[in-house]
């Protein structure tokens, strides 16, 4: 369906262009033709002056173009909308695996004016790996809650300062590696978790995303690209 849409406004852009062209032409009006013309019986000279649109021509033209600018203006706020609307679920999907994973229980206190304050308490790494299993997650799924606990930390992290909530995930993370394939109900799990993440965390705290650089490496791949230092 989004593939559909894409095409139709690249259909739409195409028709507008074409009559954004005609449209310069749009004030010219059929010329007379003269006598001499009409005497000698000059089909070229005829059929020239037929081509040139009348006024009425040239205004359903201009119709015809903002109609389907509108149209295409539509299409891209429709796509606009849908790609948010998915950004948005698929947040709300990783906060709430986060949240699953990650937190038990509240801790509650009492201030001076008898409100209630909730603190969720962190799962230790025993517990986190165990959810890890039973809960069948893969690579996936554990860089999505990595890439956004560094996006709600607010700062950057790296190997020697990170967030307490990437530490126990990557030691959870650990603990699931280093079981035996065979003894790992979890199939989903490539035990590579860990080794990938650390990697990653390791390039942020210089600065560098490693899925841009994958990116690039990629397409050096298939360019035949080379780096010149």
């Amino acid at each position: 369906m989004k593939s559909l849409m894409l095409y139709l406004v690249g259909v739409v852009s195409l028709f507008i262009e074409a009559y954004s062209f005609q449209k310069i032409n749009v004030v010219k009006i059929r010329r007379p033709v003269s006598s001499a013309s009409q005497l000698d019986g000059d089909p070229a000279r005829r059929q020239s002056s037929t081509d040139v649109p009348t006024a009425v021509e040239a205004l359903v033209m201009i119709n015809q173009a903002q109609a389907l600018r509108a149209e295409a203006s539509a299409l891209q706020k429709q796509l606009q909308f849908e790609k948010e609307e998915r950004i948005r679920k698929e947040r709300e999907k990783v906060d709430s695996l986060i949240d699953a994973l990650l937190f038990h229980g509240t801790n509650n206190s009492n201030n001076d004016s008898e409100e209630k304050s909730k603190q969720q308490l962190i799962n230790t790494e025993e517990k986190v790996a165990e959810l890890l299993i039973s809960k069948r997650l893969n690579y996936e799924q554990v860089n999505q809650m990595f890439d956004r606990i560094c996006e709600l930390s607010n700062r950057p992290q790296s190997i020697d300062s990170c967030s307490p909530l990437l530490s126990v995930l990557l030691d959870a993370a650990c603990k699931v590696d280093c079981m035996e394939r065979e003894e790992n109900p979890n199939k989903r799990w490539n035990h590579r978790v860990e080794r990938d993440l650390r990697r990653k965390l390791f390039a942020l705290g210089y600065g560098i995303r490693i899925e841009d650089v994958e990116k690039k490496d990629r397409i050096r791949s298939i360019t035949g690209e080379k780096d010149y230092y």
